[in-house]
C-alpha cells in the first residue's frame, strides 16, 4: 500500500531552486546568516516558501542536542501579567532575537504564592534549553528561584537584578540611579514632602527606585516621612490615583509625588484633578518607565525611560551565545536609564 503522505522537500531541491550549494542552506536554516550575503539569504527564504519546505526540528535537535526553545518565565500574581507594557517591551526584544536565530519561546507563569517548582516545569521536564526570568514577590522567593536554576545547571538570565548563585546572568537598568535623580530634581524645585507610591507585591525594579528615592531625600537631608510612603493595590492606575487620593487628603499632604511606574502617575494626576488641584503648582508627579502614552497625559509626564526592549534583546545575545558557544563573558550587563523632564514637575 503506498503512503499517502506528500513528499517531503529535500535541502538539495531548495538549494537547486535558489542556484546555491546545500551548506548554503543548511547555513540558513540554522540562523548562520553572517555566512552568506543579503540577496542570498533571500533566494533561499523565497525557494523554501514556494517549496514549502520546512526544517527537520526533530533531526536537527538530535545531531546538536539542542531543543532551540528557550522559556520565559514569569513569576507575577497579577492575571494580565503579559499586559504590563515593561515586560511586553523585555519580551518583544527577547522574542526578536530568537526568531531571528531559529529558536521557539515557550511562556510559563505562576504567581509568587504558587507550589515552588510550579514555574520551573518546563525546566523540569526538559522543555528549553535555557530560560528568562522575571520575578516579583519576597525576595526568599525570587532567590530560591534563582538557586534551583543553578543546581540544574540550566543557563538562564535573570532580569532586573543581581543573579544571588555562581551561576547565571542578569540583565537589568540604572532603575535606583534614575529615581535619585528625579527626586533630586524635584529636590531642587523646593520640594520638600515628596510621597513615593507603589504598588503592594515586591519587585526588583521597584525596590530599586524605592532606595533611590531614600537616597536622595537623605543626601540633601529632606524629611522622610512614613505616612508618604505606600506600597498598596495593584499595578494600573486606579491604583494609583486610591494611593495619590490617601497621601493628598492628609493634613499636611505632599507637594509632590514620586509614582514607580507612568500607569500609577496617571493614576495619580487624576487623583490630584478631582480634588481640584493644578499639576505642578499645587503638586508635582513623576513616573517611572517612559511608556508611550506619558507624554500625551495632560500634563505631559515626567518620568525616566527605561531601555526595556533594549534589555531583551541583550538577554537573548546573551543566553544563545551561552548556549551555542559556553564562552559569553558578560554575566552582568546594566543599562543607562533617561530622565525626561516634561510639565508634570
Amino acid at each position: 500500500m503506498s503512503d499517502p503522505r506528500p513528499a517531503r522537500t529535500t535541502i538539495a531541491q531548495v538549494a537547486e531552486r535558489a542556484g546555491v550549494s546545500r551548506q548554503t542552506v543548511s547555513n540558513f536554516v540554522n540562523g548562520r546568516l553572517g555566512l552568506m550575503s543579503a540577496a542570498t539569504g533571500q533566494r533561499v527564504r523565497e525557494a523554501m516558501e514556494v517549496l514549502g519546505y520546512t526544517p527537520d526540528l526533530r533531526g536537527r535537535s538530535l545531531r546538536s542536542g539542542r531543543l532551540e526553545t528557550l522559556g520565559f518565565l514569569i513569576l507575577d500574581e497579577h492575571p494580565q501579567y503579559l499586559a504590563d507594557p515593561l515586560t511586553d517591551l523585555m519580551l518583544a526584544g527577547v522574542g526578536d532575537v530568537t526568531r531571528d536565530r531559529g529558536y521557539g519561546l515557550l511562556i510559563q507563569a505562576a504567581t509568587p504564592q504558587a507550589k515552588r517548582g510550579e514555574l520551573l516545569r518546563p525546566v523540569l521536564e526538559h522543555r528549553v534549553d535555557g530560560v528568562f526570568l522575571v520575578l516579583s514577590g519576597e525576595r526568599e522567593v525570587r532567590n530560591w528561584h534563582v538557586r534551583q536554576l543553578a543546581a540544574m545547571h540550566c543557563p538562564f538570565v535573570l532580569f532586573d537584578e543581581p543573579v544571588t548563585a555562581p551561576s547565571g546572568f542578569s540583565v537589568r537598568a540604572m532603575n535606583r540611579e534614575g529615581a535619585r535623580s528625579l527626586a533630586e530634581h524635584l529636590i531642587s524645585r523646593g520640594h520638600s514632602r515628596i510621597a513615593f507610591i507603589a504598588a503592594r507585591v515586591p519587585w526588583p525594579v521597584v525596590e530599586d527606585r524605592y532606595q533611590g528615592y531614600l537616597e536622595a531625600l537623605q543626601a540633601a537631608d529632606v524629611d522622610v516621612a512614613p505616612e508618604l510612603q505606600l506600597f498598596e493595590g495593584g499595578v494600573e492606575a486606579d491604583g494609583g490615583l486610591l494611593m495619590a487620593n490617601t497621601v493628598l487628603s492628609l493634613k499636611d499632604p505632599p507637594t509632590a509625588i514620586m509614582a514607580s511606574s507612568d500607569l500609577l502617575a496617571a493614576g495619580a494626576i487624576q487623583s490630584a484633578k478631582r480634588l481640584g488641584l493644578v499639576i505642578p503648582d499645587d503638586v508635582a508627579i513623576t513616573g517611572f518607565d517612559d511608556f508611550s502614552f506619558s507624554q500625551l497625559l495632560d500634563p505631559p509626564l515626567t518620568t525616566v525611560r527605561v531601555p526595556a526592549y533594549e534589555m531583551g534583546q541583550e538577554a537573548a545575545d546573551i543566553l544563545l551565545t551561552e548556549i551555542e558557544a559556553g564562552d559569553t563573558q558578560r554575566r552582568e550587563v546594566i543599562l543607562p536609564v533617561d530622565v525626561r523632564l516634561r510639565g508634570s514637575t
